[in-house]
């Protein structure tokens, strides 16, 4: 009989029994290494999906000794060089095989080089779930559709038509935002509001450098600084190989050597959001530069918001966010659920056992931390069988 404890006490088997993936030196997963998974009772191997020039390359998991069908899962990858070969993707969907499910990762390669265009992702994502949820090893009902960070706007953008189409039964989120103004100016300043205050977290200077590189050139006023753009695009390039925080002063020196090759003038630009590891972005100028990006952004792609509260209700949503998450503040995804409530049966867990892709530092509050975070996962889990 369907057990979502069972599973869940499962998935956090593979979890613990993959943490070596997670603890790997800064050298990239790279296509291909990530089969050697070293989580047992898992199989894994490389799928493609279509052919010629719209050929969809997946990575494919699953239980070694399950029984099947088994419940499909799709996850979407965040923004990140490694892509579905992350080694916290490879450690979720592996962590998921051992629960019994077959999972399914789409590479999506925009997003692999830093291109924030969500559309491809979108593509990516209905044809990984049609693909899942009609597969005989599959249960039939549909999939579960998760997107990572960036990826969840995309997921609900498309999960409501694919659930129509019967392909998808739930959606989940983990590390994700609502308002991208609300994000870029947590990286730029590392506020954010909770509870009726302002609060500070250091900022990831990760997620400024990617939204920078790809709108900062599109900002009025701005248009002649692709120099800078191209600058910042070289520095999270670099963070994606390193895999060492944004923050670590290691990443100076290259700081140092991509504003010399930035003419003058456009300098201190490149380093409002490139200042020295030991400072932050400049206050009042990150502020306004907040909502002139997020506006570039937005004209330049909508789809990066999530839908609004029209059209065609999603299916169930389960939402999981670390409260020490220096890329993405978790008040971004209890704005989520606010936004959600009233078309959507609806659930977020906050929890401090995590940060954005990794655990989080010891908390004063393990044990009750531990027992929140497992009723979330077990919700999530839960969506299978809905």
């Amino acid at each position: 009989m369907p057990s979502p404890t069972r599973d869940t006490v499962r998935f956090i088997r593979g979890w613990i029994g993959g943490r070596h993936l997670s603890e790997r030196d800064g050298s990239p997963v790279t296509s291909g290494s990530f089969l050697e998974t070293g989580v047992a009772g898992v199989r894994t191997r490389e799928v493609v999906i279509g052919s010629g020039t719209s050929a969809l390359h997946a990575r494919w998991y699953g239980p070694r000794f399950g029984r099947f069908p088994a419940p499909g899962w799709v996850l979407l990858h965040g923004v990140t060089l490694p892509g579905p070969d992350h080694p916290a993707i490879v450690r979720f969907a592996a962590a998921l095989a051992r629960s019994g499910a077959v999972v399914l990762v789409p590479d999506i390669p925009t997003w692999r080089r830093l291109d924030l265009d969500p559309r491809p992702a979108q593509t990516a994502l209905a044809r990984a779930a049609e693909q899942l949820a009609t597969d005989p090893r599959v249960r039939p009902g549909g999939v579960v559709l998760v997107g990572l960070s960036f990826g969840f706007p995309q997921v609900l953008r498309v999960g409501a038509e694919l659930a129509r189409k019967g392909f998808v039964r739930g959606l989940g989120g983990f590390g994700s935002y609502c308002r991208l103004a609300n994000t870029l100016r947590f990286g730029l300043t590392g506020q954010f509001r909770w509870r009726g205050r302002t609060h500070y977290l250091r900022p990831d200077p990760y997620g400024r450098w990617v939204v920078a590189a790809n709108y900062l050139h599109r900002v009025p006023g701005c248009e002649d600084a692709e120099c800078v753009s191209r600058a910042l695009h070289r520095l999270a390039v670099l963070a994606g190989e390193r895999r060492i925080l944004s923050w670590d002063p290691g990443y100076d020196v290259a700081k140092d050597d991509l504003e010399r090759s930035i003419p003058a003038a456009h300098r201190p630009l490149f380093r409002l959001f490139a200042p020295p590891a030991d400072r932050e972005p400049r206050p009042d100028p990150a502020r306004e530069m907040t909502g002139l990006l997020a506006d570039a952004a937005h004209r330049t792609h909508p789809e990066l918001a999530p839908t609004g509260p029209h059209g065609v209700p999603p299916p169930p949503v389960r939402l999981l966010h670390g409260r020490r998450d220096h890329l993405i503040p978790f008040t971004e995804t209890l704005a989520l659920e606010r936004l959600l409530r009233k078309r959507a049966d609806v659930s977020a867990t906050i929890t401090g056992l995590f940060a954005h892709s990794r655990e989080s530092g010891p908390t004063a509050s393990r044990i009750r931390e531990s027992a929140g975070f497992f009723k979330g996962l077990k919700e999530m889990m839960a969506l299978q069988y809905r």
